[in-house]
């Protein structure tokens, strides 16, 4: 279980910085800065989980993994709204 909860503070790292990267590249688009914002919140628990490493075994995996996937479903979704209104305003 702590290897496991080392694997997932990597893998949060990694996808706050590429979901950061993204929102440079997609910048001018419309909903982008909900890239930004599950970026940052996803950096946020990733080093949240290395700080507090071997103790945060216990509880990191179920509790923030479910705050990200949250987050993360929020952000697919209201980019896909902005995306939704872009189409509709060029039709």
């Amino acid at each position: 279980m702590v290897s496991l909860t080392l694997v997932l503070a990597s893998l949060f790292l990694i996808e706050g910085i590429l979901d950061i990267v993204l929102f440079f590249r997609m910048r001018p688009l419309g909903g982008s800065s909900w890239v930004l914002i599950d970026g940052i919140i996803t950096l946020l628990l990733g080093l949240m989980i290395y700080m507090r490493w071997p103790s945060s075994s216990v509880w990191a995996i179920g509790t923030l993994v479910g705050v990200s996937m949250i987050i993360s479903g929020v952000t697919r979704v209201m980019l896909s709204l902005a995306v939704r209104k872009a189409t509709a305003a060029m039709a």
